[in-house]
């Protein structure tokens, strides 16, 4: 082997080492849309309101609803991401992972992590299992694909249009799947920060739920019996429902 071979040989190597390493892999490889403010100010207003007018896909081959049975009513992270990327992306999934590790009691039975495709082209469910072993997801984290018109209502749904998925916008949702709060975030690379988004939502889940249970330990009020005030007894009442 003379010397131009052998250096082919190792640019070719060296390139499938960042290829399979995400860490590695540079910036700038034309992504304008990442960086882009306008993008990020386009979708900084648009609503979020997840459906299952899409039936999408996930890694193991799952065909899920997107409201019902991916989202299901769990707190939820949100990335947008493609196999192909070599900028932004694999820093998303790269913060999706520390996630996971930081959330791991609470992965899949009360928070769940999805990573939505934005080629869903060139991303099948065999190619975003293979390329999430990277990442050494755990239950609770959805590599979701599916057909394109599935794909783009799924987007849609989450406040994103693309024309190419290079120019998709750099963004993490955070949200409450039950009550339809989201929270968009920009610093995708900051997992704390998205940490903070999400204990902040449980901890307003929990609150919900102790205004609930304490409502209807409170005693029916009637016409004649006025609010309950006497000494050991629980103050106000509650009006029956209709």
């Amino acid at each position: 082997m003379n010397w131009r071979t052998k250096g082919l040989a190792i640019s070719v190597l060296m390139l499938g080492l960042a290829l399979s390493m995400p860490r590695a892999w540079a910036h700038g490889d034309g992504h304008e849309g990442h960086h882009g403010a306008r993008a990020a100010a386009a979708a900084a207003g648009k609503p979020v309101k997840p459906t299952d007018a899409a039936t999408l896909v996930d890694q193991d081959g799952r065909q899920l609803r997107l409201a019902s049975d991916a989202l299901a009513g769990r707190i939820v992270v949100v990335g947008f991401v493609y196999t192909n990327c070599s900028d932004i992306c694999p820093l998303v999934s790269q913060t999706f992972a520390q996630l996971q590790e930081s959330l791991a009691p609470l992965m899949d039975r009360k928070v769940r992590l999805v990573s939505l495709t934005v080629d869903p082209v060139r991303d099948t469910p065999a190619r975003l299992k293979e390329y999430s072993q990277h990442f050494a997801p755990k239950p609770g984290w959805l590599w979701l694909t599916g057909d394109v018109t599935n794909v783009a209502q799924a987007l849609q749904a989450f406040g994103i249009h693309i024309t190419k998925p290079e120019n998709h916008p750099a963004q993490i949702l955070v949200g409450d799947a039950q009550s339809g709060r989201w929270i968009r975030l920009y610093d995708i690379d900051k997992p704390q920060q998205v940490l903070a988004k999400v204990d902040e939502l449980l901890a307003a889940q929990r609150t919900a739920k102790h205004s609930v249970l304490h409502g209807a330990e409170r005693e029916p009020c009637t016409g004649t019996t006025p609010p309950a005030a006497s000494a050991g007894a629980k103050t106000g009442c509650a009006a029956r429902p209709v």
